[in-house]
């Protein structure tokens, strides 16, 4: 687990770094878990250090994004001090601050640290209907800054909603502010939109803010700070789909080498932030002593997985920056979190033999065959996103939420469940009430008819047959 993990484990919080279909290295999984684990409220962090040409007063970035359901919002009533206007029905206050100290955090220390910075961040956040405090999509952004000389700190969170006297704090976290001048590795920052103003010489970069999480399925920027710039060299960043372990992390295989044109690079540069709602840093060329690059990942490409980016100058075999990835898919299909319970759903469309034969064989076996199986199926080959599979597996979440009930909670195991699976939502649903005998559900769709009969106390419907 780490260190970042750890921090906000302590407010008791889930931090999402991303999905792949590795995940079945955790242990027994079920379907059931899948989708509790999906629905959990999510919260980003990331620390970020920008570096000062002028001075050794560094610029330590705290940046964190909240999805509404970690949230608890309040309807509006006429009592509220709050701003009304706009349509917002709803409204949360949230208040983080952070407490930043010299030193370790170390038993010995803790009674003679000494508090160096302190940051606040408090906003009222709305949302337009109940379904969107309950949103997994919905976030909010925010950033907390310092202004450090090199040196060891640690630092302590603290979060309160809807105005709590008791906020809730984070463990302390131990953070390096390296001396820049002898820094031989440079940083990566993860862009998610980049405008360029005042004629070419300024860009303003909004941060992905997603910890060390990209948006799966859209392209994204890497701001990479070059190290001991050689004008005649030539540079790269190297994308490869990698494995996370306890100790370290493996490059499975290259998945992209980007090369750095002289166009992308900026020399004599500085990186400011932004006093924006949302964190976002300025690259200011010819304004500084540091060398900037700037680049597109083609991310749409990319299947949702892992990735390890190692920039390189020339030949050389040693990194000069390297950062890893995961893709965050914030809307995914729970049974995608695993592959072996993904390709159990298979049973809906496939004979139990298919599935025992797609599952032979170790993790990088299954994944190859599952995706084979849905590439062949692909409606849009010519991008990475697959829109059957995708509906496909949203029809089992529809599924196991709308047909639930007493007797069998998993409602994809359910006649009509499973009817809905194979053939999607029916054109028109009928239900009819015979004065004598139980009440009759038909569904039409353009070809065929299905005909449902509820059964007894809390049982479900019985598909009773097709015309």
């Amino acid at each position: 687990m780490n260190k970042i993990t750890n921090t906000l484990l302590a407010f008791g919080l889930i931090i999402l770094l991303g999905t792949d279909l590795y995940a079945q290295r955790r242990g027994d999984v079920t379907y059931t878990s899948l989708v509790n684990r999906a629905s959990v409220p999510t919260l980003f962090f990331d620390e970020l250090i920008i570096p000062s040409s002028n001075s050794d007063n560094h610029q330590l970035l705290l940046t964190f994004s909240m999805s509404n359901n970690f949230l608890p919002f309040k309807k509006i009533t006429l009592n509220d001090e709050v701003d009304k206007s706009g349509g917002n029905q709803f409204y949360t206050t949230a208040r983080f601050s952070a407490d930043i100290f010299r030193g370790k955090a170390s038993k010995k220390e803790l009674e003679n640290l000494t508090t160096v910075a302190r940051d606040v961040w408090q906003d009222t956040l709305y949302a337009a209907s109940f379904e969107d405090t309950k949103s997994e999509m919905l976030f909010s952004d925010g950033v907390l800054k310092a202004f450090l000389n090199p040196g060891t700190y640690n630092f302590v969170l603290q979060l309160s909603t809807m105005g709590e006297t008791n906020e809730r704090n984070s463990q302390r976290q131990d953070i390096e502010i390296p001396d820049f001048k002898t820094k031989k590795m440079g940083e990566i920052y993860l862009i998610d939109e980049v405008t360029s103003e005042q004629n070419g010489s300024q860009f303003d970069l909004k941060l992905v803010n997603r910890g060390n999480s990209v948006r799966y399925g859209e392209n994204y920027h890497l701001l990479i700070r070059i190290p001991n710039y050689n004008s005649n060299s030539s540079y790269s960043a190297e994308i490869s789909k990698a494995n996370i372990g306890r100790k370290d992390t493996t490059v499975v295989s290259v998945r992209e080498n980007l090369p750095i044109s002289a166009d992308n690079i900026f020399t004599n540069s500085e990186l400011t932030i932004n006093d924006t709602n949302s964190p976002s840093l300025s690259l200011n060329k010819g304004n500084g002593s540091f060398t900037y690059a700037l680049i597109e990942v083609p991310n749409k490409n990319y299947e949702n997985s892992v990735y390890k980016i190692i920039v390189k100058e020339g030949q050389s075999k040693k990194p000069i920056a390297t950062k890893v990835v995961r893709s965050f898919w914030p809307d995914i299909p729970p049974a995608l979190l695993n592959l072996d319970v993904s390709i159990d759903l298979l049973k809906y469309i496939l004979p139990e033999d298919r599935i025992k034969a797609m599952k032979d064989g170790n993790a990088q076996e299954k994944e190859k065959r599952f995706r084979a199986f849905w590439e062949q199926r692909d409606p849009t080959p010519d991008s990475e996103f697959n829109e059957l599979m995708t509906e496909y597996y949203r029809r089992i979440d529809f599924a196991f939420r709308e047909y639930r009930n007493p007797e069998n909670p998993d409602g994809h195991e359910t006649d009509r469940g499973k009817i809905y699976i194979k053939y999607g939502p029916p054109s028109a649903r009928e239900r009819s009430f015979p004065s004598k005998g139980r009440v009759i559900e038909t569904w039409t769709y353009p070809n065929r008819n299905f005909v449902f009969e509820k059964g007894t106390g809390f049982s479900d419907f019985i598909l009773l047959g097709k015309e």
